[in-house]
C-alpha cells in the first residue's frame, strides 16, 4: 500500500505523489520525485544518473520519437552468480532463520540449513554402512551454525528406525540428545553422537550390528 500524505484533512493515497507546497496551499505535480533532485527535471538517456534507485519505472520520449530503453522496473535476482530473472517486485522467503547482508546494491541471502532452509531442509543419504564404528552421516559449518534439529532414518533390512535429535556445539565439543526414536524391530538399529571435524560439526552413527545399512538425515540448522 502506498504511503499516506495528510495536510490538515486532505489526504492522498494514489500511489506515490509529489506535492508542491506554495504558501498555505499545495498542488500535485505530474512528475514523481524518486531518484531526482528536481521533479520537473525528467529522466533521459543523457540524464540517466537519476535512475539510482532500487525499483524504478522510467519512460521518456524525444521529439524524434526515440525513447529511453533498457530500463527494468523491479529487482533482478541472481543465484550463485547466475541471473534468475528481473522485474520482480516481491521476494518471499519461506521458513525461519534466513539471514540477509547488504553489500552495496546487492543483498546476500543465506538460507537457514545450508543446502536447504527451514521449511525445505535437504536430505543427506549415506549408503552401504557395514561397520559398527562411528560413521559420519551429515554435517554443518561450525562457525556459521551453533545448533540443529536432526531427523535421522536408518534402513537395515528387514528393519527401520526413525529418530529426532538435538545437536549443539561450543566450538570444540558436540552434544547430541535423542528427543524421540522408534524402530520396527525389537531393538534400536543405531545411536548418534557428534564431533568437531575440521571446520564442521559432524553427526555420527554407530550401528548396533554390522549388516548393510543406509542412513538418511535432515539437518535443520540455527545460526551462531
Amino acid at each position: 500500500m502506498a504511503a499516506e500524505i495528510r495536510v490538515d484533512t486532505i489526504k492522498s493515497r494514489s500511489g506515490i505523489n509529489t506535492l508542491n507546497f506554495t504558501g498555505d496551499g499545495f498542488s500535485f505535480l505530474t512528475n514523481v520525485g524518486i531518484g531526482t533532485t528536481i521533479t520537473t527535471d525528467p529522466v533521459s538517456p543523457s540524464n540517466n544518473a537519476k535512475l539510482a534507485v532500487g525499483i524504478v519505472t522510467a519512460n521518456y520520449y524525444y521529439g524524434d520519437g526515440s525513447q529511453l530503453s533498457n530500463v527494468i522496473s523491479g529487482v533482478g535476482i541472481q543465484s550463485a552468480g547466475t541471473l534468475v530473472g528481473t522485474g520482480f517486485t516481491t521476494l518471499n522467503f519461506i521458513g525461519a532463520g534466513n539471514t540477509f547482508a547488504v553489500n552495496g546494491t546487492t543483498v546476500d541471502i543465506s538460507i537457514s540449513g545450508g543446502g536447504g532452509g527451514g521449511g525445505g531442509v535437504s536430505e543427506t543419504k549415506t549408503l552401504g554402512i557395514t561397520t559398527t564404528d562411528a560413521v559420519g552421516v551429515g554435517s554443518f559449518v561450525a562457525a556459521t551454525y551453533r545448533s540443529a534439529v536432526v531427523v535421522a532414518q536408518i534402513a537395515q533390512d528387514p528393519d527401520y528406525q526413525i529418530g529426532r535429535y538435538l545437536m549443539v556445539h561450543d566450538g570444540s565439543t558436540v552434544t547430541v540428545i535423542e528427543q524421540a526414536a522408534a524402530s520396527t524391530g525389537s531393538t534400536m538399529l543405531g545411536s548418534f553422537t557428534g564431533i568437531i571435524n575440521g571446520t564442521d560439526a559432524e553427526l555420527l552413527v554407530s550401528m548396533a550390528t554390522a549388516g548393510i545399512a543406509t542412513v538418511t538425515t535432515k539437518i535443520d540448522t540455527v545460526t551462531v
